[in-house]
């Protein structure tokens, strides 16, 4: 007897290798009948799996996939790559909903879906399906052990957002963030923000703007505008000018945007002589109301489209500046009907040409 012995298949093995890599080569060529007859000769869960990969990498043969799975019911169990596979494809399909419904199926075989097959059939979610699904989704996460992460919120957020469910998305912010160990940014509430504004939900601007405060996240301009503007937008003129100097005070001075959102917002509920008053104040401050301010203006203040009249705005405004305002310029950017490029002077490129 030599030193060295070899280990030597059982004819059983070198059967079953043969038949899986035959069953391999049939599917990658599309011969899925003969694949699946020799795949009930050959029924095991490494068998069931390859078939699958083949018939999954085409959209037309997915809803074959099934049958498949009824076939090889008692005699090869799906395990965990079984369901990756299949909820691989119903993703890339577009049918996230399916491949959710899959998973649920999971825990039931006593097997648990993984950490990145749940944040792949999350985005897809997020992509492909109603944003209240892709919510639901972050509970599923959470019963199979799966933490969401700060990018899995955003993008829940991001989805409630697009079909307008401000609160829906605030309840992510304020709440389900810090549940899942994830704490949420100014980025989050000024979203979230903008959102209430857009949906006229003034209190509810006052809760988040409250909330963002107590947890302890400064605000920025951008955040301070969008407050602003919701103040002007409900009438609260007197609210809206207090915030100025209260910007003052945490040590962000309201900047021409600020200013211009609150004049409009006077005007506009034809309070006259504070808009002028509030010009006055930024002209004091060195600040100027030129193209590019007024396009800042206009972003950030959405009632100012609906400041009446517009002649009487532009003589508060060119009352209130450094720099003459081209009344040609102001008026396409107050209709918002063309662009207006600034030529690093102040002046609009697209203002009305002279006439000889």
């Amino acid at each position: 007897m030599s030193a060295s012995s070899h280990v030597v298949a059982s004819p059983e093995a070198t059967t079953g290798h043969h038949h899986h890599r035959l069953l391999v080569t049939l599917a990658r060529h599309g011969r899925f009948a003969a694949a699946a007859t020799l795949f009930t000769a050959c029924c095991n869960t490494r068998a069931l799996n390859s078939l699958l990969a083949a018939l999954c990498s085409s959209p037309a043969f997915l809803r074959v996939a099934p049958s498949v799975l009824l076939r090889a019911a008692p005699h090869a169990a799906p395990d965990a790559t079984t369901f990756r596979i299949l909820t691989s494809a119903l993703c890339r399909a577009q049918r996230p909903a399916a491949a959710v419904e899959l998973l649920r199926c999971m825990p039931g075989l006593l097997l648990d879906p993984d950490e990145r097959h749940c944040r792949a059939v999350l985005a897809s979610l997020c992509r492909c399906a109603p944003a209240r699904d892709a919510l639901a989704f972050l509970d599923d996460m959470r019963r199979w052990g799966v933490s969401p992460s700060g990018p899995d919120h955003h993008a829940v957020v991001d989805a409630l957002l697009r079909e307008g469910l401000a609160a829906e998305a605030y309840g992510v912010v304020a709440k389900q963030m810090d549940a899942d160990g994830v704490r949420p940014g100014i980025l989050e509430f000024e979203r979230v923000l903008r959102a209430f504004r857009e949906n006229r939900s003034f209190d509810a601007v006052e809760e988040a703007f409250d909330e963002m405060l107590l947890r302890g996240l400064v605000p920025g301009a951008r955040v301070y505008d969008v407050y602003v503007g919701a103040l002007c937008d409900k009438g609260d003129l007197a609210g809206a000018r207090r915030m100025l100097g209260c910007m003052e005070r945490a040590g962000c001075p309201p900047g021409v945007t600020t200013f211009g959102v609150v004049v409009a917002g006077c005007v506009a509920a034809g309070d006259t002589d504070a808009a002028r008053e509030v010009a006055r104040e930024a002209a004091r401050r060195g600040l100027r109301w030129d193209a590019p301010a007024l396009v800042g203006v206009l972003r950030a203040g959405g009632h100012v489209a609906r400041a009446r009249p517009r002649p009487l705005l532009l003589d508060i405004l060119r009352g209130g500046c450094a720099a003459e305002l081209d009344a040609f310029a102001f008026d396409v950017l107050m209709g918002g009907t063309t662009p207006c490029n600034d030529d690093g002077e102040g002046q609009c490129r697209n203002a009305r040409p002279e006439l000889d």
